[in-house]
């Protein structure tokens, strides 16, 4: 209480200091800020910082003796000029913490009320109120949080959010659901590091540059119920404060719209899943994988999605490398490539072979290969089969390399012409089926100059036992001995072509033969 009261002195000499000051700027008035509490929790405290004239401001924890604005400024976690929703974390449990602000402008600088604040009890790291069942209603977990009254300022209550989509790495879409209908559609732009996995935390304002930590005013608006996308108001100015509490995103938004001429202001806070963001890094919620996987072979693998019988998730299986190739992202990937099904279910995704629970569906899986396992759960409640739920789930799998095989096959080109090759093809007794590629010598060449490596194989046989297959025919036993003269064609004139060939024995062994360079006609 000394130190208490010793800092209360030192506040009012501040005021009487500037009181006195004949430097002060009188054409701009002083700053003001105040701090409330918003959410504790056993090792955090969650505060909002309000502040008006202010052009820089900051918060910071102390032991409750003297301190002056000028350290809090210098020292302490700065926060935007009109304030925000502000998280401290990794406190000790059950401990009491001083909270203290301060603002500055061109006229000098003020200092807030003080908060003392006792964290709950539980034990190093414990959440112990993050598994509250009073927050699953509406995946949120706002507990007993109130917005603060500001004049002109209407408060509103954001049930869940919808229709998250990432559409590049940095461009974030998302929809906030009002208790009333109304909805709340904001595009934001993050760090271009992100890929779509969390939604970056810190303060976004409104601008047209899309430079991180921004919302773009021309896409972003409020929507009454009833009303289409082009018949909202666009926001003309305010901010969104993302933040994490009890494993959940903590979103705080202080937004302007004009209706008719007159300028409306509203703000909210949603503790809860975002739609289309993954649950943020450091979450103890208790929450099983989406995905997970059961077993790896060299052509087949065996993964779970772990949904409850009543809910809708998409799924996607890619080729890693066909992935990177693309502008994508996880959460849009899923949506415009994974196939809609509901409940747990285990794939056997083994190559070659149709799956069972989407039709037409063909597997393709080669050795030695990397692939992403991409998974979402999916918002069915109003019949929109593209509206995710929560976060989108990667899991990224490497299949073995194949075991080596002992099959023999005697291949003879018996004619080359401008656009194709003819030959026949003899098995050895040991051999199932050989997949054969016609593939430019240059462009082999590129790959066994170490392009193999590149690709993360062990070694240029590895490589070309899971390239062939990609870029073959696949000739079956019973096929091949009834041909003769295969031809293929579509091959391009004056070029030189190596036959590349995968044998795979009966005992489902793998082996890689070259044969001679041959040239097209020109």
């Amino acid at each position: 209480m000394k130190r208490l009261l010793k800092f209360i002195a030192a506040m009012l000499f501040a005021v009487v200091a500037f009181a006195g000051c004949e430097s002060v700027n009188q054409s701009v008035p002083l700053p003001t800020i105040e701090i409330a509490e918003v959410e504790v929790s056993a090792n955090s405290i969650t505060i909002y910082v309000t502040a008006t004239n202010a052009e820089e401001c900051a918060y910071t924890l102390f032991d409750g003796d003297v301190i002056t604005a000028e350290q809090i400024l210098a020292t302490g976690e700065k926060v935007a000029a009109g304030g925000a929703l502000c998280t401290v974390k990794n406190l000790e449990s059950d401990t009491t913490y001083y909270v203290v602000a301060a603002a500055r402008n061109a006229a000098g600088e003020a200092m807030s009320n003080v908060l003392i604040v006792k964290t709950n009890a539980g034990g190093a790291g414990g959440n112990e109120d993050d598994n509250n069942d009073d927050n699953n209603d509406d995946n949120t977990g706002d507990g007993d949080f109130e917005l603060p009254d500001i004049e002109g300022v209407e408060n509103i209550v954001i049930t869940k959010t919808k229709d998250g989509r990432w559409y590049e790495p940095y461009n974030y879409y998302v929809t906030f659901v009002r208790d009333n209908g109304d909805r709340i559609i904001l595009d934001f732009y993050t760090l271009d590091e992100t890929m779509s996995q969390y939604f970056p935390y810190g303060q976004y304002t409104f601008a047209t540059n899309y430079a991180p930590y921004t919302i773009y005013p021309e896409t972003s608006g409020y929507f009454p119920a009833g009303k289409g996308d082009g018949e909202g108001y666009n926001f003309t100015d305010g901010y969104v404060s993302v933040d994490v509490v009890n494993g959940y995103y903590a979103i705080y938004m202080m937004l302007t719209y004009e209706v008719d001429g007159e300028s409306k202001s509203i703000q909210g806070y949603y503790n809860g899943i975002l739609s289309g963001a993954s649950v943020p890094e450091g979450d103890d919620n208790g929450s099983e994988e989406l995905i997970e996987v059961l077993e790896v072979g060299a052509t087949s693998f065996q993964f779970r999605i772990n949904a409850e019988s009543d809910q809708y998730w998409r799924c996607s299986v890619v080729d890693k490398r066909t992935y990177d190739q693309t502008q994508s992202n996880p959460g849009a990937w899923v949506v415009t490539y994974g196939f809609m099904l509901q409940g747990p279910l285990t794939f056997n995704w083994e190559n070659g072979k149709i799956c069972e629970y989407v039709p037409g569906l063909q597997m393709s899986v080669t050795s030695s290969t990397d692939y992403l396992i991409i998974a979402a759960l999916m918002d069915y409640s109003e019949g929109d089969e593209n509206s995710l739920l929560g976060g989108v789930e990667v899991v990224q799998i490497r299949t073995n390399a194949e075991a080596e095989g002992t099959g023999s096959v005697d291949m003879t080109i018996t004619e080359v012409g401008a656009n194709e090759v003819t030959f026949d093809c003899i098995f050895g007794d040991d051999v199932w089926c050989c997949y054969v590629a016609m593939m430019e010598t240059a462009n082999l060449q590129e790959i066994k100059d170490g392009k193999y490596a590149m690709a993360d194989y062990a070694s240029y046989e590895e490589c070309m036992l899971s390239l062939v297959p990609g870029l073959s025919h696949d000739f079956m036993r019973q096929f091949l001995e009834s041909q003769y003269d295969y031809k293929w064609d579509s091959l391009k004139y004056g070029t030189s072509y190596t036959p590349c060939i995968k044998i795979v024995d009966m005992n489902n062994g793998a082996k890689y033969i070259e044969l001679e360079p041959f040239t097209t006609s020109k």
